[in-house]
C-alpha cells in the first residue's frame, strides 16, 4: 500500500490528459538559440525594454485587405485590364484619338470608363468590408498585465511583445503565446485549432512546471523572465526556445506554444507571455496575399473574346487587303480610274501611290468600326448578376444555421457560380468529409450484440437492396425491426430494451455489462461541467470520447467529477429499485498508456469498499 500511496502522491493530471507518459522528448536542438534564425529575445512582463535594447518588433495589428489607399488605383486598374475585352477596348479607345477614327473618342472611351469605374467600385466595397472585419478583429478585448498584479482590458492591436495576458475560456488567443499557467494545478489547457488546421479535436498544452504555480493575478507583480527562441516562421508544429527564469534555463517546446486564432476550451483561464505579434505570428506567416479570384465562367469568357477578336481581325484584314488592291488599281498611267474619289487631294489614308500603307490604316479603322462585334457590356452584365446573387444568398432563409445562429454571408461575389461544385478531393481520413459527429448506436458485450438502431451504413445497404426502412433487416444474425426514432440525446442513439432502463440486471452476463459501462465512464479524458441544476455536460478532445461518456450516463453510470487521484461516478443500482444515484469513488492508481491519435487509454483504478478490487480498464481503437 505504501508503494501505491507514493504513486498517488506523484500522480498529476498531466499523466491522464497529455502525452507525459508516452510522448517522446523534444528532438529540437536548443543549441541553435542565439544563431541565425533563432535570435528572438523577449523580456517577459517588461515590454518597454525591447525598444531600449534596440529591438523593433511589429505591432499586433493585422490587415488582410487586398488594397490600400495608395495601391487601390494601380492594382485595381491592373485587375481590370487583365480582361481581354477591357484591354481591347482600351487600345481601341486610344486609337479614336487619332484621325483614323470613324467616330468621336467620347463614344468609345465613355462606355469603357463607366464599365471600369463600376467594377472598381465593386472591388473597393468588398475590400472595405474586409477592412471592417480587420478592425473588428484588432479591437477585440483581452486582459493584459499592467503592473502590481493588475490586469486591464486592452484591445488586441495594442498588445506588445513581452506582455503577460490572461485569456479566459472560449476566447481566441490574440497573439502567439508561451503558456505560463492555467487554472489547473499542472498548468494544462485545452486548445481548439480548427481555424489553423481544420481539426475539431482539442489539443493539450502544458506549461513548464516552474511556472505552473502562477495561478493568481498577484503572482505576476514581480515576474521577470527572458525567453530566447526561433525567429518568426510558418511552421505550425515546431518551436525551439529557452526560458531564463530564476537564474535557470528551461527548454521550451511546441507543448508550451499557443498560436493566434486558436481558441481556449475546457479551461477557465490561462496566463501567457506574448512572443510573436501581428504578421510575425505563425498564422499570418502562413497567410498569403488575397488572390485575384477569377471563376471558370470568366476564364471561359476570355476564350470566347479571343475567338471574337480573331473573327474581327479576319474580317478587318480581309477588307483591308481588298481595299489596298483596289486603291493601287486606281492609278494607271498616271491617271485615276475612280476620279470622283479625288486621290489627288487625299492624304496617306487613301493614296494609290502608297497602297500598302493605306491598307494598314484601313485595317486600324476597320477594327474600330467593327468593335461593336464584341459587347462592351458583357463583363458589367456579369458583375451585376453576381452582385444580385450575393444579395439573394445573404437573404436566403434556407441557408440560415440555427445551431450557430448565423446566416450566410457572401464576403465576395467573384466566385458565386462555382459554389457547390467539387473539383478535387484531397482526404486523409473520413472526418475530413463528414461532420465529425459520433453516436453510440451498438455495442458487443461478452459476445452478445446490443442495439437495434439503424446506422447510416445499414440505411445505405437497405436502400441499395430496395428494402424500405420500416421493414426487417438482418442484424447480428437475427431479424430486427429498424427504428426510425431520432436520438433524443446528442451522441446517443442506442435502442435495446434488454439493457435500457436498468434491464441489464436481468441479463445472464450482468457483471460483465456493469463493468463495461463503468469502463465507458472511467477510461477517458473528458472533463465534466455541472450547471446550477446539477446537470452534467462534457467537454472532450474528440466526438467519440464524448459519445462513450454520454452513453454511460444514459445507461445509469454518470461520470460526475475528477480530481488528481480520484474519479467519481454516480451509478444507479437497478437491483434495489432506487431511483437516486449512488456516488462511487474510484481511486486512480496509474495510467499505463495514453494515445490521443489512436484513441487508446489504459488505467488502473481501485473500487470503493467493500469490494475494493483493483481493476485494469483499457479502451482503444485497436482493442
Amino acid at each position: 500500500m505504501a508503494r501505491v500511496r507514493r504513486r498517488l502522491e506523484k500522480l498529476k493530471l498531466s499523466t491522464l490528459y497529455s502525452f507525459a507518459l508516452c510522448a517522446k522528448g523534444s528532438t529540437e536542438d536548443h543549441s541553435k538559440i542565439g544563431t541565425t534564425g533563432f535570435s528572438r529575445v523577449v523580456y517577459v512582463n517588461d515590454p518597454d525594454r525591447h525598444e531600449e535594447e534596440g529591438f523593433r518588433y511589429p505591432r499586433n495589428e493585422v490587415s488582410t485587405t487586398k488594397y490600400s489607399l495608395v495601391t487601390f488605383v494601380p492594382k485595381s486598374l491592373f485587375e481590370q485590364f487583365r480582361r481581354v475585352a477591357n484591354f481591347y477596348f482600351l487600345v481601341s479607345g486610344i486609337l479614336t484619338l487619332t484621325p483614323l477614327a470613324p467616330y468621336s473618342a467620347v463614344s468609345a472611351l465613355l462606355p469603357l470608363s463607366v464599365v471600369i469605374t463600376a467594377t472598381m467600385l465593386k472591388e473597393g466595397v468588398e475590400d472595405w468590408r474586409r477592412k471592417q472585419q480587420d478592425i473588428e478583429l484588432n479591437n477585440r478585448i483581452v486582459k493584459v498585465h499592467r503592473g502590481n498584479g493588475s490586469f486591464e482590458e486592452t484591445k488586441w492591436k495594442y498588445i506588445k511583445i513581452g506582455d503577460v495576458i490572461k485569456v479566459e475560456k472560449d476566447n481566441f488567443f490574440p497573439a502567439d503565446l508561451i503558456l505560463l499557467s492555467s487554472n489547473y494545478p499542472d498548468g494544462i489547457c485545452y486548445v481548439e485549432t480548427m481555424n489553423l488546421d481544420g481539426e475539431t479535436n482539442l489539443k493539450i498544452k502544458q506549461a513548464l512546471e516552474v511556472t505552473s504555480d502562477l495561478q493568481e493575478d498577484g503572482d505576476f507583480t514581480n515576474l521577470r523572465q527572458i525567453i530566447k527562441c526561433e525567429d518568426p516562421n510558418a511552421n505550425l508544429y515546431s518551436f525551439v526556445g529557452t526560458m531564463d527564469y530564476k537564474g535557470m534555463q528551461h527548454p521550451l517546446s511546441p507543448h508550451q506554444l499557443l498560436l493566434r486564432d486558436s481558441k481556449l476550451r475546457n479551461t477557465d483561464y490561462i496566463y501567457g507571455a506574448v512572443i510573436f505579434t501581428g504578421h510575425d505570428t505563425k498564422v499570418m506567416q502562413n497567410a498569403t496575399e488575397p488572390p485575384s479570384k477569377r471563376s471558370k465562367i470568366e476564364k471561359k469568357m476570355d476564350n470566347i473574346i479571343y475567338l471574337l477578336l480573331c473573327s474581327l481581325l479576319g474580317i478587318a484584314l480581309l477588307g483591308s487587303v481588298f481595299f489596298g488592291i483596289w486603291t493601287k488599281a486606281d492609278l494607271r498611267n498616271g491617271e485615276t480610274k475612280r476620279w470622283y474619289l479625288r486621290p489627288d487631294d487625299s492624304t496617306v489614308f487613301y493614296d494609290p501611290k502608297r497602297a500598302p500603307l493605306a491598307s494598314f490604316c484601313h485595317l486600324l479603322t476597320a477594327l474600330m468600326l467593327y468593335n461593336y462585334f464584341i459587347p462592351i457590356s458583357l463583363y458589367i452584365s456579369i458583375e451585376m448578376v453576381k452582385i444580385l446573387q450575393a444579395v439573394f444568398i445573404n437573404q436566403d432563409i434556407d441557408m440560415y444555421d440555427e445551431e450557430s445562429d448565423k446566416p450566410t454571408h457572401a464576403r465576395t461575389s467573384n466566385l458565386n457560380e462555382e459554389l457547390g461544385q467539387v473539383d478535387t478531393i484531397l482526404s486523409d481520413k473520413t472526418g475530413t468529409l463528414t461532420c465529425n459527429m459520433m453516436e453510440f448506436i451498438k455495442c458487443s458485450i461478452a459476445g452478445t450484440a446490443y442495439g437495434q438502431s439503424v446506422t447510416e451504413v445499414e440505411k445505405a445497404m437497405a436502400l441499395r437492396k430496395g428494402v424500405p426502412l420500416g421493414d426487417e433487416i438482418e442484424a447480428g444474425g437475427h431479424k430486427e425491426k429498424q427504428i426510425e426514432e431520432s436520438p433524443h440525446v446528442k451522441g446517443f442513439n442506442l435502442k435495446d430494451p434488454r439493457i435500457m432502463d436498468g434491464n441489464w440486471i436481468h441479463e445472464p452476463n450482468k457483471d460483465v455489462i456493469r463493468d463495461f459501462f463503468r469502463l465507458l465512464a472511467i477510461c477517458h479524458t473528458c472533463i465534466p461541467e455541472v450547471d446550477e441544476t446539477d446537470k452534467v455536460s462534457y467537454e472532450a478532445e474528440s466526438p467519440d470520447e464524448a459519445a462513450f461518456v454520454i452513453a454511460a450516463r444514459e445507461l445509469g453510470f454518470e461520470f460526475y467529477k475528477r480530481t488528481q487521484t480520484s474519479i467519481f461516478i454516480r451509478e444507479r443500482d437497478p437491483s434495489q429499485n432506487v431511483a437516486d444515484y449512488q456516488y462511487r469513488k474510484y481511486e486512480l492508481l496509474n495510467v499505463l498508456e495514453f494515445s490521443s491519435s489512436r484513441r487508446r487509454m489504459s488505467v488502473i483504478v481501485k473500487e470503493p469498499e467493500p469490494e475494493g478490487r483493483i481493476l485494469l480498464f483499457s479502451k482503444g481503437a485497436d482493442r
